[in-house]
């Protein structure tokens, strides 16, 4: 059973037979289906379907010459309405089936982010086709979470909001500059952090830290696509299971301006979700690109 069905109401389906009946309900009745013709008398097939607004069940297999599907991997997933613009993406096949993981580096949060890469089907087709470019694409960012924590928003003033966003910018662009080699920018940074792990210190005697760490996006366990986010809550969109009546919160979140939806069941959030909050838990990071954009830009 795949963790995350819970955070898109399926918390009840904890057992095999279920979720083979819920998999057989998404492959009898699909709301899209892609096909792409392989070796021999199979053929590659991705069904999707979703159970509220924005988000659902994604199934990939086989399907045989007789019409049989055989089920290769299935995910939950949520779209996300926020796209990134021009990310530099690296795709690689996962080792034991025919998924892929997607990587970019992003400035904002300080890492480079891995994540689950929702259109494979697009990809492969792409592949096939040969029109995938290696170059910048535009990305769509969205993750599934099954524990989460609402915190109180940091009063700020518009000053401090105003120097927060111009040294943002700075940062990035030092980032940026320290990637290509530039020796300045790389001790200017290592400066940076040593003057902020100095404040940290001090000012962590008085304060609670959820008051100091405002935001956070930090790898979370061993595998590459997890993380741990504290964001501020910038949307809130509340939904219900068609199947199963479970309420599911579609929270847009901006962690240090890196803008994206987490998908979390009601039951497993803990506090009253408001926009200014902040939430805090672990992720699943999820990534649609969109390939065909790209492919118009090189037109």
């Amino acid at each position: 059973m795949h963790n995350y069905l819970r955070a898109i109401g399926f918390s009840e389906y904890l057992t095999k037979s279920r979720v083979d009946t819920l998999l057989n309900m998404v492959i009898e009745s699909p709301y899209v289906t892609q096909r792409i013709n392989s070796v021999g008398e199979e053929s590659l097939i991705e069904i999707r379907r979703e159970f509220g607004e924005g988000f659902g069940l994604m199934v990939h297999g086989v399907a045989k010459k007789d019409q049989k599907i055989e089920v290769e991997y299935y995910f939950p997933y949520i779209t996300g309405k926020s796209s990134q613009e021009n990310k530099e993406i690296l795709i690689e096949k996962h080792i034991s089936k025919t998924s892929f993981a997607g990587a970019c580096d992003d400035y904002r949060v300080g890492v480079s982010l891995v994540f689950y890469l929702q259109n494979a089907m697009e990809y492969i087709d792409s592949l096939v086709h040969e029109r995938f470019k290696k170059g910048p694409y535009d990305v769509k960012f969205s993750a599934l979470s099954t524990s989460g924590t609402i915190l109180f928003p940091i009063q700020k003033t518009q000053v401090q909001i105003n120097n927060a966003k111009k040294d943002l910018r700075n940062r990035q662009n030092l980032m940026a500059a320290a990637k290509e080699g530039d020796t300045e920018a790389i001790e200017t940074l290592t400066l940076d952090e040593l003057d902020t792990v100095s404040k940290i210190s001090r000012r962590i005697l008085k304060e609670d830290v959820f008051t100091i760490v405002e935001s956070t996006f930090m790898p979370y366990g061993v595998e590459c696509d997890l993380y741990s986010v504290i964001g501020e809550i910038v949307n809130i969109s509340k939904q219900k299971n068609d199947l199963t009546d479970e309420e599911v919160y579609i929270l847009t979140l901006d962690c240090n301006s890196l803008i994206f939806d987490v998908g979390i069941n009601a039951k497993d959030l803990l506090g009253e979700p408001r926009i200014g909050r902040r939430f805090k838990g672990p992720i699943w990071l999820q990534g649609y690109v969109d390939f065909e954009k790209r492919r118009n830009k090189n037109k």
